[in-house]
């Protein structure tokens, strides 16, 4: 619709461009009616009249609602153009968001005659230009308008402060799967491909962004269509020299990328980043087992050749970052002898790294193959029992005696003039022998409370309530309370009382050994019983006051079994104490460890 107005006192019907050309004219920039508009300023804000306007639509009632800021306010029309919202959205940002079509070419026509730098470029608070938010709210029209009427080519490449460019930004918050071809997702998306796609120098100027989303999308269709439109983003790599397959070998989400990936370049699984990592050890480090499967196919035939920079193979990365799926699946599978013994640049070999970082599953699963030479030693001499004894970090959850326990066993051996039991940490001296000191005095206080425990109770157990028959009665030497129950209570509590205070003293003894991991699973192990053994001694006293015992077959056998028990435990720890090194006492530790795994799990 045509509006009335005045120029020069002559009515006229006007159109819209006509209506803004008049208000330039009636309003244009003179040094008195300019405002200062810089942050804080009232001035700089857009009117909410104007900005609802602008959202609604219909270009005679944006430049209806322009004409009354303009009057109200007493600014040029150039400070109009100027004012943003809040969020520091301009009039061009808001017509985009909105799908003002019409408002936006009103815009887009005159502002480069108004205003420089041109409208286009004006970022948001976020760093977003108007074709972000177009793209951001699904705006097809707005978007191919904005690509048309653009004179910088090269803010399709532009990023806003999340480091998303356009293409990037629709990739990410489009859902592409399950949607028509016809749709706005699929129609911007492949508007700005064909833009992308003009630019000769396209693969410089987007590097890995686009395909590295649409591999994280894990949407194999909007892969292809990225790669067909812009073929050579599949040589483009990252700051850290990987390539689109280094990426989707990342995780296990990516699989379907990896298989159209080498469809469309075979090559690729033979590419190496900086750290001259194949695909296949970033699949490996990162446990990605489908991934491994199908890189397998097309790596390369000999697995021993394929290694990065430091000399490790796929095996040495698996066993090092712990991922024992992947270790038995390249064992049983695909590894040679040639493959499980090979070292790296350090002389390490798999068994020396997992050894290193304390990963147990791997060392037992490595350990349990008859073609590994544990004898091996690196380039500084060290066997993996070594590497584990001095290792400065042990990062994983699993205890450092049981690592230990499982080479020992798999008959690794020490060098000579080594301390099995004492590992040469290398790490806040100050901190480590504060927590040594705080675990030998622990250790001997307990060892004072469980000797005493054991001194009571072996006392109560010579003592009898009620004392012993006398030689000239029925049965000399026999408790005279022996039928009583509370009496037979007496006898069972001080017997385990008795015995786990020794069983106690005996372990923490173990505990005074020199290395720290000892003394402090002494420490924790002999919490229980000592609680076990005060507990047992509390009930003997209770049951000792009223009772009187007579002879009674049952409890005696009893007691004898008990106390075989309490007996073959403190021989066993005995054992560990005497020969802390021996094979015997590594499978028990393993043995330990694994019946607390079950405990967990049941």
């Amino acid at each position: 619709m045509d509006y009335a107005v005045s120029l020069y006192e002559r009515e006229t019907r006007a159109t819209p461009n006509e209506r803004l050309e008049a208000l330039k004219e009636r309003y244009p920039p003179t040094p008195n009616d300019q405002q200062d508009l810089r942050d804080g300023n009232l001035y700089k804000v857009m009117d909410r009249n104007l900005y609802q306007a602008t959202k609604e639509g219909g270009v005679n009632n944006f430049i209806d609602a322009l004409k009354k800021v303009i009057e109200s306010r007493k600014l040029a029309l150039l400070k109009i153009f100027e004012q943003v919202t809040p969020s520091g959205n301009s009039l061009l940002h808001v017509a985009a968001s909105s799908g003002s079509n019409d408002v936006m070419e009103l815009i887009l026509i005159h502002f480069p005659l108004i205003h420089s730098p041109h409208i286009m470029t004006w970022k948001n608070s976020s760093e977003d230009t108007p074709l972000h938010v177009a793209i951001q709210d699904k705006r097809f029209d707005a978007t191919k308008m904005l690509i048309r009427w653009g004179t910088n080519s090269e803010i399709i490449y532009w990023k806003n402060k999340g480091g998303k460019s356009p293409l990037c930004l629709a990739i990410e918050k489009f859902e592409f799967k399950g949607q028509p071809r016809e749709e706005a997702p699929w129609e911007i998306l492949r508007l700005l491909l064909q833009e992308s796609a003009r630019d000769e120098a396209y693969a410089v100027k987007m590097g890995m962004s686009p395909i590295l989303a649409a591999i994280k999308k894990g949407d194999t269709d909007l892969l292809k269509e990225i790669i067909d439109r812009l073929p050579k983003l599949l040589h483009v790599r990252d700051e850290d020299g990987g390539t689109p397959m280094h990426a989707a070998a990342s995780s296990v989400r990516y699989e379907g990328a990896i298989g159209l990936l080498l469809e469309k370049c075979p090559y690729l699984a033979l590419q190496t980043d900086n750290n001259g990592s194949y695909p296949i050890h970033i699949a490996s480090e990162a446990g990605t087992f489908s991934a491994i499967q199908r890189l397998l196919k097309d790596t390369w035939p000999d697995l021993a050749e394929i290694k990065n920079k430091k000399g490790q193979n796929i095996l040495h990365v698996a066993a090092k970052a712990g991922h024992i799926r992947v270790v038995r699946f390249l064992k049983y599978h695909t590894i040679s002898e040639k493959l499980i013994n090979s070292k790296d640049v350090d002389g390490n070999t798999p068994l020396h790294l997992a050894a290193m970082h304390n990963h147990c599953n791997a060392m037992r699963s490595l350990t349990k193959d008859k073609r590994i030479d544990v004898r091996l030693r690196n380039n500084d001499g060290l066997t993996a029992l070594d590497v584990a004894m001095e290792s400065r970090s042990l990062p994983t959850g699993d205890p450092p005696l049981l690592g230990r326990a499982i080479l020992i066993t798999a008959g690794v051996q020490r060098t000579e003039g080594r301390d099995t039991l004492s590992p040469k940490e290398q790490v806040d001296q100050a901190s480590k022998s504060s927590s040594a000191d705080w675990i030998k005095d622990q250790v001997n206080t307990l060892l004072l409370v469980a000797t005493l425990v054991a001194s009571v109770t072996f006392t109560a157990g010579l003592t009898l309530p009620g004392g012993y028959n006398a030689p000239s009665d029925q049965n000399p030497g026999t408790a005279t309370m022996l039928h009583h129950r509370m009496f037979q209570v007496f006898v069972i509590a001080n017997v385990l009382a008795m015995y786990s205070s020794i069983l106690a003293v005996v372990v923490l003894l173990w505990g005074l050994n020199r290395d720290f991991y000892v003394a402090e699973l002494a420490y924790h192990s002999a919490g229980p019983l000592l609680l076990m053994a005060l507990t047992g001694m509390s009930v003997a006293f209770l049951a000792a006051v009223t009772v009187a015992v007579s002879k009674l077959t049952w409890l005696g056998i009893l007691v004898l079994y008990v106390g075989v028990f309490f007996l073959a435990m403190v021989v066993v720890v005995l054992v560990a104490l005497i020969f802390p090194s021996s094979k015997t006492t590594m499978k028990i530790v393993v043995l330990y460890f694994i019946t607390l795994q079950i405990q967990v799990m049941l």
